[in-house]
C-alpha cells in the first residue's frame, strides 16, 4: 500500500476547494463520517474523513460550514465512493442533497460475497483482509469539541486509511469467483433501499399501527407530521419531542380534552402539557376527516401455527446453502426474507410479486435449493451434529417424493 500524504485537517473553504479538486482528478476515494445526532433532528456533521491513493485528510464541518462542494463529489455519477457500513453516511448525503451517489461500493457488503461474516465491524474485516490491527481508544470521543487531538485525528483516519486496499482486495476475489455483478447489484439494491425508505411514509413504521382503527391511523398520520413538523423547527429529536409508544397511545385513546390527555402514562410532563392544545387541535383535526377518506391498514399476512417450525427448518437449509457458496448468511437473508418465500411459494408463486430470494443471485445461492426443499424434491439429513452446519440437502428419489406428496395431500411434481 502506497504511503499517503497526511494532510493536517482542513477548516478552510479553501482548503475544500483544493480537496475537492483532488477528488475529482482521483475518481475515486473512501470516506466516512463522525456525527451526533442524539440531541438534534438533524444530525450535527462533526467530521468528514477521506482518502485516495496519495493523500488522507480530514475535513472540519463544524469550521468550514458549507460542505455542499463536498457532497457534491460524493454524487458525481463518474467518480466512485468506498465505504464500511454506509447506511448513516449515506443517509447524511441525502439529507445534505436530497439524493445518493450513484457510485458506492461498500466493502463490508462485498466481503460477504467472498466467504467473511456479515455485518464484520471494521476493526474485524481489516484484519481478516490485510491482516492489520486498527487501534482503538476514541469511541467516546465527543466530535463536536474543539481542538482536536493528534490521537482523535489518527483515529478519524483509521476510518477510512485501509479501506481502498481492502476494496482491491475484495473486488479481486469478486472477480476470481465471478461475483462481480452480484456485488454491483447488491450495492444498488442497498442504495435503493434507503432511498425508498427516506420515501416511505415514516407514520407507516410505527409500532402498534394494527392496534388501531382507521380513524386512529388517521390521527397517528397527523400526530407524527406534526411531530416532524415540530421537531425540525425546534431542532430537537423525534423522541424527545413524542415518544412513538404515547403517539400510539394517544391515537388509540383519542383524547377530547387536556384532563383526558393527562390520564395516560407517561403524558403529564411539563414539555408535553404545554403541547396539549396542538395535540388535541391535530385529534380534532383528525376526527373530521370522512370515513371513505380515512387511510387503510398495511396488509398483515396470517401466521398458521406451522409456519415457525418451517421457517425453523428453512433457516438450517438456508445455512447450508450459504455455507456450500462460502456467502454469509447475514447478507443473503433473515426469518422476514423466509416467511416471505414460504407464502409465496404457498400462494402458487405469482411471477410479479417474486420474493428477494428468489431474484437475481440470491436465486442462485439459496433460492432454487429452498422451493426444492418446500416442495419436497429436497431434504435435509443431519451429518455432523458437532459441525458449525450439522446438515446436507439431499434430493429425493421419485418415491420419496411421491411418499411425501401423498402426506401433504398434494400430488407429487411431474417434469416430463
Amino acid at each position: 500500500m502506497a504511503e499517503h500524504d497526511e494532510a493536517p485537517l482542513i477548516s478552510t473553504p479553501a482548503g475544500l476547494h483544493d480537496l475537492v479538486a483532488h477528488l475529482r482528478a482521483a475518481g475515486r476515494f473512501a470516506f466516512d463520517t463522525e456525527f451526533v445526532s442524539e440531541e438534534t433532528f438533524e444530525p450535527v456533521l462533526c467530521l468528514v474523513q477521506v482518502a485516495t491513493r496519495d493523500r488522507l485528510a480530514v475535513i472540519d464541518p463544524i469550521a468550514i460550514g458549507d460542505m455542499v462542494p463536498f457532497w457534491d463529489v460524493v454524487v458525481d455519477p463518474s467518480v466512485e465512493v468506498v465505504m464500511h457500513a454506509a447506511g448513516e453516511d449515506l443517509r447524511i448525503c441525502r439529507f445534505q442533497m436530497g439524493k445518493l451517489p450513484a457510485r458506492v461500493f461498500d466493502v463490508q457488503i462485498a466481503a460477504g460475497l467472498v466467504g467473511f461474516g456479515y455485518p464484520l465491524s471494521l476493526g474485524n474485516l481489516v484484519y481478516q483482509v490485510l491482516q492489520t490491527s486498527v487501534a482503538g481508544g476514541e469511541t467516546r470521543t465527543d466530535w463536536r469539541r474543539r481542538p482536536l487531538s493528534p490521537a482523535q485525528l489518527r483515529y478519524a483516519l483509521d476510518d477510512v486509511r485501509y479501506l481502498l486496499g481492502m476494496a482491491d482486495t475484495i473486488k479481486a476475489r469478486l472477480t476470481q469467483l465471478g461475483r462481480l455483478e452480484w456485488a454491483e447489484d447488491e450495492f444498488a439494491h442497498f442504495v435503493g433501499a434507503i432511498q425508498s425508505r427516506a420515501e416511505e411514509e415514516r407514520w407507516r413504521r410505527l409500532s402498534g399501527l394494527h392496534q388501531l382503527s382507521r380513524r386512529g391511523l388517521e390521527v397517528a398520520r397527523r400526530l407524527a407530521e406534526w411531530r416532524v413538523e415540530e421537531a425540525r423547527r425546534t431542532n430537537r429529536p423525534l423522541r424527545q419531542l413524542l415518544r412513538d409508544d404515547l403517539l400510539v397511545a394517544i391515537a388509540k385513546r383519542q383524547p377530547a380534552t387536556r384532563r383526558d390527555l393527562e390520564l395516560l402514562r407517561d403524558f403529564n410532563r411539563p414539555q408535553l402539557l404545554s403541547r396539549s392544545p396542538d395535540i388535541l387541535r391535530v385529534i380534532a383535526e383528525a376526527q373530521q376527516v370522512p370515513a371513505d377518506a380515512l387511510p387503510e391498514h398495511s396488509d398483515r399476512p396470517e401466521e398458521g401455527p406451522g409456519l415457525s417450525m418451517v421457517v425453523n427448518l428453512m433457516n438450517a437449509a438456508l445455512a447450508r446453502c450459504c455455507a456450500q457458496n462460502k456467502v454469509a448468511v447475514g447478507l443473503v437473508g433473515v426469518v422476514s426474507d423466509l416467511k416471505e418465500l414460504v407464502r409465496w411459494n404457498s400462494e402458487g408463486r405469482p411471477e410479479q410479486r417474486r420474493p428477494e430470494l428468489a431474484k437475481g443471485w440470491r436465486d442462485i445461492v439459496c433460492g432454487e435449493a429452498l422451493l426444492d426443499v418446500l416442495s419436497g424434491r429436497c431434504a435435509l439429513r443431519v451429518v455432523d451434529p458437532e459441525a458449525d452446519v450439522p446438515v446436507t440437502l439431499v434430493p429425493m428419489t421419485s418415491r420419496e417424493e411421491a411418499s411425501a406428496s401423498e402426506e401433504r395431500g398434494s400430488p407429487p411434481r411431474n417434469d416430463a
